[in-house]
């Protein structure tokens, strides 16, 4: 499980919604698998994010009690 929360200025919130999958996360927000993986992997900062009005994309993933399993 995934949460996806796009913002602008931390008060300006975009988009907030939870997702079984990467994949459903592409399908949701209209962007390809690969786009979606690019921005959940690489947590530094982008060259892009570097715009002046370009708006935060934070992919956190939720752990579930199954994945607490050893």
């Amino acid at each position: 499980m995934f949460n996806c929360k796009i913002y602008h200025d931390d008060d300006n919130i975009l988009h907030n919604e939870n997702y079984e999958c990467l994949k459903d996360m592409a399908t949701g927000l209209g962007l390809t698998y690969q786009q979606v993986a690019d921005l959940s992997s690489r947590k530094d900062k982008k060259k892009y994010q570097q715009f002046k009005y370009f708006p935060k994309i934070e992919i956190v993933r939720i752990k579930q009690k199954s994945d607490n399993k050893v």
